[in-house]
Protein backbone atom coordinates (compact mmCIF):
# COMPACT_ATOMS: atom_id res chain seq x y z
CA UNK A 1 0.00 0.00 0.00
CA UNK A 2 2.94 2.46 0.54
CA UNK A 3 4.94 1.59 -2.57
CA UNK A 4 1.13 2.33 -4.16
CA UNK A 5 1.35 5.40 -2.48
CA UNK A 6 4.46 6.58 -3.23
CA UNK A 7 4.24 5.67 -6.79
CA UNK A 8 1.26 7.84 -7.64
CA UNK A 9 2.88 10.67 -5.45
CA UNK A 10 5.43 10.21 -7.77
CA UNK A 11 3.59 10.46 -11.50
CA UNK A 12 1.67 13.63 -9.55
CA UNK A 13 4.86 15.15 -8.62
CA UNK A 14 6.63 14.46 -12.45
CA UNK A 15 3.16 15.40 -14.02
CA UNK A 16 2.95 18.72 -12.22
CA UNK A 17 5.97 19.89 -13.11
CA UNK A 18 5.92 18.87 -16.15
CA UNK A 19 2.93 21.11 -17.02
CA UNK A 20 3.59 24.35 -14.84
CA UNK A 21 3.08 27.46 -16.44
CA UNK A 22 4.72 30.60 -16.20
CA UNK A 23 3.69 34.14 -16.57
CA UNK A 24 5.00 37.49 -18.15
CA UNK A 25 3.24 40.66 -17.91
CA UNK A 26 -0.03 39.87 -20.05
CA UNK A 27 1.28 35.66 -21.36
CA UNK A 28 1.01 32.82 -19.65
CA UNK A 29 3.06 30.51 -21.34
CA UNK A 30 5.15 26.70 -20.72
CA UNK A 31 8.45 27.62 -21.10
CA UNK A 32 10.69 25.48 -23.78
CA UNK A 33 12.54 22.53 -22.43
CA UNK A 34 16.18 22.70 -21.98
CA UNK A 35 16.40 26.49 -23.22
CA UNK A 36 18.29 29.30 -20.78
CA UNK A 37 15.79 31.99 -19.75
CA UNK A 38 16.70 35.42 -18.97
CA UNK A 39 14.09 38.15 -18.29
CA UNK A 40 14.29 42.03 -17.61
CA UNK A 41 11.32 44.21 -17.07
CA UNK A 42 10.48 44.59 -20.69
CA UNK A 43 10.86 41.09 -21.79
CA UNK A 44 11.45 37.77 -21.20
CA UNK A 45 13.65 35.38 -23.92
CA UNK A 46 14.51 31.87 -23.88
CA UNK A 47 17.54 30.57 -25.93
CA UNK A 48 19.23 27.29 -26.93
CA UNK A 49 22.43 26.97 -29.02
CA UNK A 50 23.75 23.77 -29.93
CA UNK A 51 26.87 22.45 -30.19
CA UNK A 52 26.57 22.68 -34.59
CA UNK A 53 25.76 26.45 -33.71
CA UNK A 54 22.08 26.12 -34.60
CA UNK A 55 20.04 28.04 -32.54
CA UNK A 56 16.13 29.17 -31.67
CA UNK A 57 15.44 32.15 -29.04
CA UNK A 58 11.81 33.22 -28.60
CA UNK A 59 11.44 36.47 -27.05
CA UNK A 60 8.24 37.61 -25.35
CA UNK A 61 8.06 41.42 -24.55
CA UNK A 62 5.80 43.88 -22.77
CA UNK A 63 3.19 45.15 -23.24
CA UNK A 64 2.63 48.80 -24.76
CA UNK A 65 0.02 51.16 -25.64
CA UNK A 66 -1.53 50.47 -28.87
CA UNK A 67 -1.78 52.81 -32.26
CA UNK A 68 -4.45 53.68 -34.07
CA UNK A 69 -3.88 51.42 -36.87
CA UNK A 70 -2.77 47.19 -36.24
CA UNK A 71 -0.16 47.61 -39.18
CA UNK A 72 1.43 50.69 -37.53
CA UNK A 73 2.09 48.61 -34.47
CA UNK A 74 3.47 45.42 -36.24
CA UNK A 75 5.78 48.50 -38.29
CA UNK A 76 7.01 50.09 -35.18
CA UNK A 77 7.82 46.60 -33.36
CA UNK A 78 9.87 44.96 -36.62
CA UNK A 79 11.71 48.01 -36.77
CA UNK A 80 12.49 48.06 -32.83
CA UNK A 81 12.37 44.31 -31.37
CA UNK A 82 13.88 42.98 -35.49
CA UNK A 83 15.48 45.56 -37.84
CA UNK A 84 17.73 47.57 -34.78
CA UNK A 85 18.11 43.66 -33.30
CA UNK A 86 19.30 41.57 -35.53
CA UNK A 87 22.11 41.20 -38.18
CA UNK A 88 21.24 42.32 -42.15
CA UNK A 89 17.85 41.68 -40.97
CA UNK A 90 14.51 42.15 -43.52
CA UNK A 91 13.95 45.97 -43.10
CA UNK A 92 10.28 45.21 -44.05
CA UNK A 93 8.79 41.37 -43.41
CA UNK A 94 8.77 39.08 -46.47
CA UNK A 95 5.13 38.10 -45.17
CA UNK A 96 2.29 39.39 -42.98
CA UNK A 97 -0.60 37.38 -42.04
CA UNK A 98 -3.87 39.68 -40.36
CA UNK A 99 -7.08 39.36 -38.96
CA UNK A 100 -6.67 36.22 -36.63
CA UNK A 101 -8.23 36.18 -33.52
CA UNK A 102 -6.11 34.84 -30.19
CA UNK A 103 -7.47 34.36 -26.73
CA UNK A 104 -9.75 37.28 -28.24
CA UNK A 105 -6.54 38.87 -29.36
CA UNK A 106 -6.42 40.52 -32.37
CA UNK A 107 -3.15 38.79 -33.77
CA UNK A 108 -0.79 39.84 -36.58
CA UNK A 109 2.26 37.63 -37.99
CA UNK A 110 5.28 39.14 -40.05
CA UNK A 111 8.28 36.86 -41.36
CA UNK A 112 11.59 37.65 -42.42
CA UNK A 113 15.13 37.06 -42.42
CA UNK A 114 18.16 37.61 -41.15
CA UNK A 115 21.70 36.76 -41.31
CA UNK A 116 23.91 34.91 -38.37
CA UNK A 117 27.40 34.03 -39.15
CA UNK A 118 26.90 34.47 -42.90
CA UNK A 119 24.08 31.96 -42.63
CA UNK A 120 20.45 32.91 -43.71
CA UNK A 121 17.97 32.55 -40.56
CA UNK A 122 14.26 33.17 -39.84
CA UNK A 123 12.44 35.40 -37.53
CA UNK A 124 9.06 35.59 -37.12
CA UNK A 125 7.05 38.51 -34.78
CA UNK A 126 3.20 38.00 -33.68
CA UNK A 127 1.85 40.99 -32.83
CA UNK A 128 -1.70 40.80 -30.53
CA UNK A 129 -3.50 43.68 -29.56
CA UNK A 130 -6.47 44.25 -27.69
CA UNK A 131 -7.93 47.69 -25.76
CA UNK A 132 -5.72 49.90 -26.86
CA UNK A 133 -2.79 47.28 -26.21
CA UNK A 134 -0.14 46.10 -27.97
CA UNK A 135 2.18 43.11 -27.52
CA UNK A 136 4.87 40.43 -29.22
CA UNK A 137 6.63 37.48 -29.66
CA UNK A 138 9.90 37.12 -31.58
CA UNK A 139 11.37 33.66 -32.80
CA UNK A 140 14.24 33.91 -34.31
CA UNK A 141 15.73 30.06 -36.00
CA UNK A 142 18.63 29.26 -37.47
CA UNK A 143 17.43 25.68 -38.70
CA UNK A 144 14.03 24.23 -39.77
CA UNK A 145 14.46 21.41 -36.90
CA UNK A 146 13.59 24.26 -34.55
CA UNK A 147 9.93 24.44 -36.18
CA UNK A 148 8.11 21.77 -33.17
CA UNK A 149 9.86 23.54 -30.28
CA UNK A 150 8.07 26.97 -31.89
CA UNK A 151 4.93 25.54 -32.17
CA UNK A 152 4.74 23.72 -28.88
CA UNK A 153 5.16 26.62 -27.24
CA UNK A 154 2.82 28.48 -29.74
CA UNK A 155 0.09 26.57 -28.44
CA UNK A 156 0.91 26.17 -24.80
CA UNK A 157 0.90 30.23 -25.17
CA UNK A 158 -1.57 32.47 -23.89
CA UNK A 159 -2.64 35.96 -23.63
CA UNK A 160 -4.81 37.43 -20.77
CA UNK A 161 -8.57 37.73 -21.89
Amino acid sequence: MKKQFLVLMMIFTTVNIFSQTSGFDVFTYQPPEFFTKSELPSRVQFNITNNDTSFCTITLYKSLPAKADVMKDVTSQWNEQVVKRLTKASKKPLKIMTEQMWDGWASTLAIGNFYQNKKKCVVMLNSFSKHNQTVCVVFELSDKNFKPVVELFSKNLHLKK
